[in-house]
C-alpha cells in the first residue's frame, strides 16, 4: 500500500470525526481531498412487484433426422446350393383318412354299338312228369277204407312228389251230437312222414247235409323211384271215435293230381 493511500485513509477518517476544515460553498471542488471509504451497506430494500411475463419465443428450426446406428452387417450374397443328401427311411404309415365328399354325378353316357348276334340257346329244361286221374260222381257214403287208387311212375329217386285232391266232402253229424271223418293219401301203403301226412279233417256240430269242394294237398320226399302206389282213404278223426256220416263227390268231377318234382 502507498504512503498517499495511507494519507487520505487518515484524513478521511479524522473529517469523519471532527468535520470538515472548512464547509465548502455549493459549486465548490475540493482539489485537495482524497476519496473516502465506502460507507457500511444500508437495509434491504422493499421487494419490487413482479414484472408481466413475457411473450412465448419464436419455434425454432426442425433439426436433421438422426442416422441409425445398427449393429448388423450388410446382407450377404445367396450361397451355393448344397449337394443333395441320401434318402431317409421310409416313415411308418400314416392313419387311414377321412372318406372324401362324393364327386359329382358324370354325364349319361352315349349309346353304345349294337353287339353281335349270340349263338343259340339251348333247352335243358326237363320234361315235367305230372298226371291227373279224375272220375266223374265218384257218391261214396264209405266211412273207412280206400276210396281210389292209382299208381305213378317216379322217374328220380332224390325227387319229391306232389299229391293233390279236388272234390267234395261231406260229414253229417249224428243227431243231438257232432260228427268228424278224416280223409288222407298213403302211398305204397302207408302215410307220409317226411315231412308229414297228406290230410283233411271235417268236424260238423250242426244238423244239415252241406256239401262243398274240399281240396287239400301235399309234398312228400324219401319215396324211391319207379312205380308208386296212391290211395285215398277215408277214417275217423283221432280222439273222436266213429261219429259222422261221411259222403265223398257228390255230383261233380273228383281228381287225384299226381307230380314229381
Amino acid at each position: 500500500m502507498s504512503v498517499v493511500t495511507v494519507f487520505c485513509a487518515i484524513v478521511a477518517l479524522a473529517v469523519m470525526v471532527f468535520g470538515a476544515p472548512g464547509d465548502l460553498s455549493e459549486g465548490q471542488q475540493c482539489n485537495t481531498c482524497c476519496q473516502g471509504i465506502p460507507g457500511v451497506p444500508g437495509p434491504a430494500g422493499t421487494p419490487g412487484t413482479p414484472g408481466v411475463p413475457g411473450q412465448h419465443g419464436l419455434q425454432g428450426v426442425k433439426g436433421e433426422a438422426g442416422k441409425s446406428v445398427s449393429t448388423f452387417g450388410l446382407k450377404g450374397a445367396v450361397g451355393q446350393s448344397g449337394v443333395k443328401g441320401d434318402q431317409g427311411p421310409i416313415g411308418p404309415q400314416g392313419p387311414p383318412g377321412q372318406k372324401g365328399q362324393e364327386g359329382v354325378r358324370g354325364l349319361p353316357g352315349g349309346i353304345g354299338l349294337t353287339g353281335g348276334k349270340g349263338d343259340s340257346g339251348s333247352c335243358v329244361c326237363p320234361k315235367r312228369n305230372i298226371k291227373e286221374f279224375a272220375w266223374v260222381n265218384i257218391h261214396s257214403d264209405q266211412e273207412t277204407g280206400i276210396i281210389k287208387n292209382v299208381t305213378f311212375t317216379k322217374q328220380e329217386g332224390a325227387t319229391s312228389l306232389r299229391v293233390t285232391w279236388i272234390g267234395i266232402l261231406r260229414v253229417i253229424p249224428e243227431s243231438g251230437s257232432y260228427g268228424c271223418k278224416r280223409w288222407y293219401f298213403t302211398l305204397n301203403g302207408s302215410e307220409c312222414k317226411n315231412p308229414a301226412s297228406i290230410d283233411a279233417q271235417i268236424y260238423e256240430n250242426t244238423p244239415g247235409n252241406s256239401l262243398r269242394p274240399v281240396p287239400f294237398e301235399g309234398l312228400c320226399s324219401g319215396i324211391p323211384k319207379g312205380t308208386v302206389n296212391i290211395s285215398l282213404n277215408i277214417g275217423n278223426c283221432t280222439s273222436h271215435g266213429t261219429a259222422g256220416d261221411a259222403y265223398t263227390g257228390w255230383a261233380s268231377t273228383s281228381r287225384i293230381i299226381v307230380e314229381e318234382i
